[in-house]
């Protein structure tokens, strides 16, 4: 059914770059276009198919090679032209190289295995980008509805102000003060919009499409704080399984290393047919000798004794690395667990906050509304009704940025859940 959406949505999308009309995109339908058309999850799944095109060749090499051959070769002598001809199979076989293949071939798979993590992973690091940038993106689409509303009511006032300040019933400060609020309120307003326009197309370019595309975002109304458990064990995260095969593959090349020491024993088949010798002479005459089969085998055992030292490096090398892999897993298993750590306070910091802000909001938006009447009778002065505002848009920021911060810490867990 998803892929479905995926290749409705694409058609859209292909419509509207075709119309040049905007789509709105809802999150979900945002990560599942960027899951197949982003750039850096491309790639991992490029590596996968590497992975596994490694894999297949490391099977190969638990069988047999084969080999087939065929010559002729002319000769001439005073007048005398001879040729022969030969045709030839071989097959050679590793039947023990100290287990050098096997542990190749668990190489390769844990290879494999971190390569679909690696594309889980992907797809989660590309996620956490797109759920950042397209919150962001609603927060200031919510300031800027706001900050147009207030930017409308300072145009009203000042308009209200030059009249009555030309009517001589107002001071020239207090003018001055309403009109330069009313151009800080606009300008808000433009530069919110090119903080939208810029995270617009921060968005497109994690999704894939470029910047030709007019997108816009669906706003999330019908959402509502979750009551569930955030407890999220390190151990099942993408970044530590990926750490762990790492292990492993280190594991096996020590194995490897080590297995450079042992004898290797080989099996060599080989068969030749000798097509006998034809001799052309002047008078148009012909010599052909007898030909045949003939037919080798041979069993081969290799013993390393001195290699200049080479073997022991290697060996030291791979335990280095397995070391290295061994530390590289502690180290993300501690920062896995100080970065789930932190995001658990701030989602609960920021439900704490969200509830006391959004009760600042409304008491400082009534205080406002309060304020703007008292300053419409003449009971307060510019300065005052300034002061309200300047509380209200504090409220409003604060109100915004837990509102989304706590949505933002929200829908990344639900990803560290593997739930999204």
């Amino acid at each position: 059914m998803s892929k479905k959406i995926t290749i409705l949505l694409l058609i859209l999308l292909t419509v509207a770059a075709r119309g040049q009309d905007t789509v709105r995109i809802t999150l979900d339908s945002c990560l599942r276009y960027a899951y197949s058309h982003n750039p850096a999850v491309r790639t991992a799944e490029l590596s996968r198919e590497a992975a596994a095109a490694a894999l297949e060749q490391a099977w190969w090499n638990l069988t047999p090679s084969l080999s087939a051959s065929a010559g002729a070769d002319m000769a001439f002598f005073q007048g005398t032209t001879t040729t022969n001809t030969s045709y030839g199979a071989g097959a050679s076989w590793t039947l023990f190289d100290g287990l050098n293949n096997v542990y190749r071939v668990r190489s390769s798979k844990a290879e494999q295995q971190r390569s679909d993590i690696g594309v889980e992973k992907s797809r989660n690091d590309v996620a956490t980008q797109i759920i950042n940038t397209y919150l962001e993106v609603l927060a200031n689409q919510e300031r800027s509805r706001y900050l147009g509303e207030l930017n409308a009511s300072a145009r009203r006032q000042a308009e209200e102000a030059e009249a009555r300040y030309n009517a001589g019933r107002l001071l020239e400060s207090d003018y001055l003060l309403l009109k330069a609020n009313w151009k800080r309120t606009e300008s808000d307003m433009l530069n919110s919009d090119f903080v939208i326009e810029n995270g617009i197309g921060r968005l497109r370019n994690l999704m894939g499409l470029g910047d030709s595309m007019a997108i816009a975002v669906v706003p999330m109304d019908d959402w509502q704080p979750e009551d569930g458990d955030w407890q999220v064990t390190v151990d099942s995260l993408p970044e530590m399984q990926m750490s762990r095969l790492e292990l492993k593959k280190a594991e096996y090349q020590l194995n490897m290393a080590k297995g450079t020491h042992m004898p290797q024993l080989g099996l060599n088949a080989y068969a030749t047919y000798y097509g006998g010798e034809h001799v052309r002479t002047d008078a148009g005459g012909m010599l052909v000798t007898s030909g045949g089969i003939n037919t080798t085998i041979s069993l081969g055992l290799t013993l390393p004794i001195l290699n200049r030292g080479a073997t022991r490096l290697q060996v030291k090398q791979a335990r280095l690395a397995k070391q290295q892999a061994e530390l590289q897993l502690h180290q993300t298993h501690d920062e896995l667990q100080q970065t789930l750590n932190e995001r658990l306070r701030t989602l609960k910091q920021a439900r704490n906050t969200l509830e006391a802000c959004e009760a600042m909001l409304q008491a400082t938006q009534a205080s406002l509304q309060t304020y703007q009447a008292k300053y419409e009778a003449g009971t307060v002065s510019a300065s005052e009704l300034l002061q309200q505002q300047e509380r209200y848009l504090s409220a409003l920021n604060d109100y915004v940025q837990n509102k989304y911060t706590y949505i933002i810490s929200e829908k990344v867990l639900r990803i560290y859940l593997g739930k999204n």
